[in-house]
């Protein structure tokens, strides 16, 4: 008859080895255990009893209802091990996978754009599902608050940019082009460019937050649940916040590099009235209107790339911590590439 073997139940990975030295002993003498069925099974109670089968098999009884859990079935032995011999997967396959995803990415994307303006268009004779003053307060978020630090950020690259390009034309004689350079930088350029960046930096990046925060809350679910729509009730009035207060910023980052290329033409001993006459003859229509056709593009797609990161946003805090980021990082991107490609059409 089998003899019972008591393994121990505080087994752990320094005393592992001296109990399996232990019962190894008694094995010696050529008797017959089973184990009990009441054992407490773990991780490393399982692999000393798979140790002690594999080198006792004859004196060593596991009762049926234990094997399942203890010891690993043929096809997930086999499993494993085709796993293990399974050859890399050829870089040809491996660059179609990524092709196809970041095809799928573009497709939601331009998914959630699309459905962006129909939904906005369509708020203009139903606002069903839009909270109302929703529109303003989004103004009054990324319009208003934003005006300092616009300004400040414009009004000095605008003052940078003409003190280096007054060094240059003083040693030509043409300080007088200073208003003219100044004028023409920030409104077909700068101004549109700058305000782009730094929107895309404070208001792209709290949109993938909190739409993010949302998706993890699961807030965005319970939307759904209540019949809302969760697009156009999150982007709408943020679209027409954004559509609204952008050619305002822009035209504020225009005046405030202008002025900083005021300063450094009265450095230059400039006389403010030949200056300001100089900036009026310069400025043209078209490129303030392109400049305002620019910069609406630029808040569409930094609306469109904060959603699209935190409506993906899978996991906890930070999931929403890397939204964040790739939202900013993807934002100033595109409207770099989207500037040059106006640039290119425009100027060419």
């Amino acid at each position: 008859m089998a003899e019972r073997l008591n393994i121990p139940n505080d087994l752990t990975i320094e005393n592992s080895a001296k109990a399996y030295a232990e019962l190894a002993s008694r094995f010696s003498d050529g008797g017959t255990f089973e184990i009990g069925s009441g054992i407490s099974l773990n991780s490393i109670t399982k692999a000393l009893i798979r140790q002690l089968s594999e080198n006792y098999p004859e004196q060593l009884i596991v009762p049926e209802s234990l094997k399942k859990e203890i010891f690993y079935s043929k096809e997930e032995a086999e499993i494993e091990k085709e796993s293990e011999e399974k050859p890399a997967e050829p870089r040809l396959e491996r660059l179609g996978g990524r092709i196809l995803k970041l095809w799928d990415v573009i497709f939601y994307f331009f998914v959630i754009m699309v459905d962006m303006i129909f939904y906005s268009v369509e708020s203009l004779y139903n606002r069903k599902f839009i909270l109302k003053y929703d529109t303003t307060k989004n103004a009054y978020y990324i319009g208003y608050l934003a005006i300092p630090i616009v300004f400040l950020l414009a009004f000095l690259i605008g003052f940078t940019i003409a003190l280096q390009a007054a060094i240059q034309l003083a040693k030509m004689g043409g300080q007088s082009m200073l208003a003219m350079m100044s004028t023409m930088i920030m409104t077909k350029e700068l101004g549109p460019l700058i305000t782009a960046i730094i929107i895309a930096g404070r208001t792209g990046s709290s949109i993938a937050a909190e739409i993010g925060t949302m998706v993890v809350m699961e807030e965005v679910d319970a939307l759904k649940t209540m019949g809302v729509k969760p697009l156009k009730f999150l982007l709408v009035p943020k679209f027409w916040a954004f559509t609204t207060v952008m050619p305002v910023l822009t035209l504020i980052a225009d005046i405030a590099g202008i002025v900083g290329g005021f300063i450094i033409a009265s450095v230059y001993s400039i006389p403010p009235k030949s200056f300001w006459v100089d900036v009026i003859e310069s400025i043209k229509m078209s490129d303030i209107f392109w400049g305002t056709i620019k910069s609406i593009s630029f808040a569409w797609v930094i609306l469109a790339v904060g959603s699209f990161k935190g409506l993906n946003v899978r996991g906890g805090a930070d999931a929403v911590g890397r939204a964040t980021t790739e939202s900013v990082v993807v934002s100033i991107f595109m409207v770099v590439a989207i500037d040059a490609i106006f640039s290119l059409f425009l100027y060419t």
